[in-house]
């Protein structure tokens, strides 16, 4: 991770970006080049190919190399990135075949009072359960994502009860 003002960008994109020594580099980048033009090429690059391509995401003040969870773990304990960039982020490296974490990492990080025990299916098999038991009941089910679920009669009855 490094700060977009930090006057070493340069040399942390030759590092972590671009081998701008290497005969096949596009970059435009020299070791003369500037701070300004570092952050000017670094800026041309679309975010997903930023991802996808050199490893890096963007955010307001920094650049930070995703090449292992601990960059994203790094970025989301500081707050500069958030669980929907998680998983963008994650659906980028995947589609280019670099699957280097699981959402449920991210989940951890933020979460950490929930434990391991909190995953996709884990919830699903237990709404599921509760839903055919007719003590909750999806009001729209007609979406694919953001469903929303609320107790029946039947389950507000057994609330009361308890």
């Amino acid at each position: 991770m490094i700060r977009k003002n930090d006057r070493n960008l340069l040399k942390w994109i030759c590092e972590n970006v671009v081998d701008f020594e290497d005969e096949n580099d596009e970059s435009g980048l020299t070791w003369d080049s500037t701070h300004e033009d570092a952050l000017k090429f670094m800026s041309s690059i679309p975010p997903k190919e930023k991802a996808q391509k050199y490893g890096v995401y963007s955010c307001r003040m920094y650049f930070i190399e995703i090449t292992e969870f601990d960059d994203i773990k790094e970025g989301l304990e500081k707050g500069f990135i958030s669980r929907h960039m998680s998983l963008v982020i994650y659906r980028w490296n995947k589609s280019v075949g670099r699957k280097n974490w699981d959402m449920s990492d991210v989940d951890q990080v933020l979460h950490p009072e929930i434990g391991s025990i909190r995953s996709n299916n884990f919830i699903y098999n237990n709404l599921k359960h509760l839903l055919d038991l007719g003590v909750m009941e999806c009001i729209n089910p007609e979406v694919k994502t953001g469903k929303i679920f609320r107790l029946t009669e039947k389950g507000e009855r057994i609330l009361e009860s308890t």
